[in-house]
């Protein structure tokens, strides 16, 4: 008996067939790279629909929102990711604990807005808070305020959800493959940011101190879900940052 005979006996797995090996590694490699080698064309058309949003003020990125969702769902149909890769996981408690001081400091930015300060001290506040209750996704008016806040706390829970998504798991994880993760916190929380000022208007001042204080929420949300890789934190603490940010609106508005 030949040594490659006696180990066949012991361990059969361990002679393998040269084709299928080789089949395997190519099938292997084209999972490992597939992913990334899509995603900077999926983000780039994001970003072209985001640009087009900028410059027509219509909200023409929502089609770049239903590419990042696909490519997040089918990235776990088609290549069998786990979906703890995709941010879904329990251990709610445990990692909302590790990050709590980051989501309270967003909170607290809420209900002070740093940008918000600046403005008023440079004499523009009442226009930067008329500028940011512009853009929200229900109209807010005298006799209108109760409907109109219970109405947002419904429509507010899916829009956080599809952002996190798609700036936290899909952009925000697909750069920090190449950039590393504090630079894909950067960028994921400008796009964020900007994605905010389509269809706003206002003076070059008012939307780049808009811009600023989403961008700084945006970094938060990057830091926590970069600690934790748990979208339910992550979506969470900006569900709630949104919900008190517009109570703290109200009693200023």
């Amino acid at each position: 008996m030949s040594r490659i005979q006696g180990l066949a006996e012991l361990n059969p797995s361990a002679v393998a067939l040269p084709g299928r090996a080789h089949q395997r590694a190519d099938a292997s490699g084209e999972q490992e790279q597939g992913t990334p080698a899509r995603f900077p064309w999926l983000l780039g058309l994001f970003l072209v629909t985001l640009g087009i949003s900028l410059l027509t003020g219509q909200d023409v990125f929502i089609f770049g929102y239903i590419l990042m969702l696909s490519y997040a769902i089918g990235s776990h149909t088609r290549r069998g990711r786990p979906w703890s890769e995709l941010g879904i996981k329990g251990d709610f408690t445990r990692d909302l604990g590790r990050v709590w001081p980051l989501s309270a400091l967003d909170l607290a930015f809420q209900v002070l807005p740093p940008t918000l300060g600046v403005a008023f001290v440079l004499g523009f506040g009442p226009e930067l808070t008329d500028h940011i209750v512009g853009r929200l996704p229900v109209a807010i008016g005298a006799g209108s305020i109760v409907p109109a806040v219970a109405t947002l706390l419904v429509v507010i829970a899916p829009l956080t959800l599809v952002e996190e998504i798609v700036y936290r798991v899909v952009i925000q994880d697909g750069l920090s493959r190449s950039l590393g993760t504090p630079a894909a916190i950067l960028v994921a929380s400008m796009v964020f940011a900007l994605a905010h000022a389509v269809g706003t208007t206002g003076s070059a001042q008012i939307v780049l101190c808009d811009v600023a204080g989403v961008a700084l929420d945006g970094l938060l949300f990057g830091i926590i879900y970069a600690r934790t890789h748990n979208l339910a934190v992550t979506w969470a603490t900006h569900y709630v940052v949104d919900v008190l940010g517009l109570l703290a609106l109200l009693a200023i508005f």
